[in-house]
């Protein structure tokens, strides 16, 4: 089952672009050719360590041997981060330049800008910072995007809209942790920068610190313990942490040192002073977390709304796109439709900083090189490459490794979920970002009460509390959920409530609060995924399977047949179905 998706040999003017994320907490590369998206995907994948932050030379070779390209043929090189904001300091790697001459590029471009003095100034005085490298056989022109600007083009470019507002908001970029504005086909309008370090996403993840999980990596874990108290409490006082004006907030620094070089820690004492001491790393979180984090949930969602609500009474405009790492917080997302005026909302699968590769690929095509981006709305995020069935069959075999050939795999695959049994699932085109959509997936049936438990304890090897993903036929959904049917999430970028009664049909994908981060399958955009809910939807009269990313903790989503053999025999995974190779234990 692979797809032929081999690219000619670039002629004349055409372009051959590779996007780079190398900043951040998962460098990632992506290939876009005349326009468009061709592969993508993070350095963790091949290197297998998750949130690898390394430089993405293993990714860039995947995307250029995925499409039957040499690195010669490459054009244009567009990283997600931007030295502008520097480089008018003086070096200070001189003597460094002297032991390493290879240094002596950034020695010599540091010192030269630095002549432009930026005086009182907030903006850089330099612009634009452009190196060409050229060899025998290639020239790659190599360009710099502002980090925002990145997240703006990986929403904005794939959303589908001509004319909306977005709203960016992260940890941090060059010098700001977000923006608000509005865009359309030829001009973008900044309307607000937030500027570093008041930053909703360090917040947030100062709090995810002091109750003691890894900030910047278990914010996740925040986003399913909210649910589990009520907000009351400590709502007033950590709401006065954050101060809004118009588009424009501040965070009371008093209580946060994430901005601090020389601290170990996000929190201030004066933090501790108010809640009591952090949560040390493995102690059992209890129900003075629960109501901590139930009140920064509500906090965050009431500051973004709020500032939401000011976009939308100076714009009009009826859609929005929102980028960045702190729009991974689904929970906040699916809210958005019920506390804001805007209609139509669209995120899209990878907002974090890893999804940056994409974002500055596409702005630098449609803004720096100035070429015509037509693009419908996203609907899926396979950018990997498909394995054939022959190197899936040579793999096993390499392994001396028992399997059957299966004539239906959905079938196959719907009937043993049904069966209470556990299917590492692996088809097609491998999906990028932190979410499994129906390619890279566990999966298991959402009607026993107790496969949560099994899948979390004995597959995932993670805390109990932590929910699945509802993956839901697009034709049913409407049943299911309390929503619109304008109100897709094709990426479980969105959290919506279950309707009572579906509460109780589906347990192992209904959160405690009822809630549920759903996952709209089309048949359109992954037939066979389709196809299987469709089969369990007819033995089981429920039109929905539990999916979550196929991999275990502390590890990356697999991405090669290897990977998914590896996962399977590491784990309580009872059936392995990989195109339509089954493998069971």
């Amino acid at each position: 089952m692979s797809k032929a998706n081999t690219i000619q040999k670039k002629e004349g003017n055409r372009k051959v672009i590779i996007g780079i994320n190398c900043t951040g907490f998962c460098s990632s590369a992506c290939l876009v050719i005349d326009g468009k998206i061709k592969y993508a995907i993070s350095e963790e994948r091949l290197t297998r360590i998750k949130y690898d932050r390394s430089f993405p030379i293993n990714a860039i070779k995947y995307c250029c041997a995925s499409a039957g390209i040499d690195l010669d043929d490459i054009t244009d090189i567009f990283i997600s981060w931007h030295p502008r904001f520097y480089i008018h300091r003086r070096s200070s790697i001189y003597r460094q330049a002297m032991e390493n001459r290879g240094l002596i590029s950034h020695l010599a471009l540091n010192e030269l800008a630095s002549l432009h003095d930026p005086g009182k100034q907030i903006e850089p005085p330099i612009k634009e910072i452009i190196h060409q490298v050229k060899t025998v056989n290639s020239s790659w022109n190599i360009h710099f995007v502002d980090h925002h600007n990145a997240h703006l083009g990986n929403v904005y470019l794939q959303s589908g809209f001509d004319n909306c507002d977005f709203f960016l908001s992260d940890g941090f970029g060059e010098v700001s942790a977000g923006v608000v504005g509005s865009i359309n086909s030829y001009n973008i309008n900044e309307f607000a920068w937030h500027r570093s370090p008041h930053s909703l996403g360090c917040v947030y993840s100062t709090f995810t610190e002091y109750i003691g999980f890894k900030r910047n990596s278990d914010e996740w874990k925040v986003m399913a313990l909210s649910a589990m108290a009520d907000a009351e409490k400590h709502y007033d006082v950590i709401r006065k942490m954050i101060k809004i004006d118009g588009l424009k907030y501040e965070v009371d620094l008093s209580f946060f040192e994430y901005y601090l070089f020389y601290t170990n820690q996000y929190f201030s004492p004066k933090l501790i002073e108010l809640f009591g001491p952090q949560l040390e790393k493995g102690d059992e979180v209890g129900p003075r977390e629960y109501e901590i984090v139930a009140a920064v949930q509500k906090v965050v969602e009431d500051v973004t709304f709020e500032i939401l609500n000011n976009l939308y009474k100076k714009t009009g405009n009826k859609k929005l796109v929102l980028g960045g790492g702190f729009f991974m917080n689904s929970v906040l997302n699916g809210k958005i439709h019920e506390k804001t005026p805007y209609e139509e909302v669209f995120i899209g699968g990878s907002p974090s900083d890893s999804g940056n590769s994409i974002g500055s690929s596409l702005y630098g095509w449609k803004y720096v090189l100035g070429k015509q981006l037509r693009m419908k709305q996203a609907k899926h995020n396979y950018f990997g490459k498909e394995y054939t069935d022959e190197e899936i069959k040579n793999e096993l075999n390499r392994r001396k490794i028992k399997f059957t050939r299966v004539n239906k795999p959905a079938y196959e695959a719907a009937k043993l979920i049904q069966q209470k049994k556990i299917v590492g699932w692996f088809q097609g085109a491998s999906e990028f970002g932190e979410r499994a959509l129906g390619n890279r997936s566990i999966l298991a049936s959402p009607t026993s009460s107790d496969i949560k438990d099994m899948v979390n304890s004995s597959v995932k090897y993670r805390e109990g509390f932590r929910p699945f993903a509802p993956a839901v036929l697009k034709e049913k959904y409407c049943e299911l959920f309390e929503i619109g049917e304008n109100q897709v999430s094709y990426f479980m970028e969105k959290v919506f409530r279950f309707k009572k009664d579906w509460q109780e049909k589906v347990p192992a994908v209904a959160h405690f609060d009822g809630s549920g981060r759903l996952q709209t399958v089309e048949r359109e955009t992954n037939p066979i995924f389709h196809e299987l809910i469709t089969e369990f939807y007819k033995i089981s009269t429920c039109p929905v399977v539990l999916n979550t990313s196929f991999n275990i903790n502390g590890m990356p989503l697999v991405e090669a047949p290897a990977d998914a053999i590896d996962c399977f025999y590491k784990s309580g995974l009872d059936v392995l179905i990989m195109s339509d190779f089954m493998v069971e234990k």
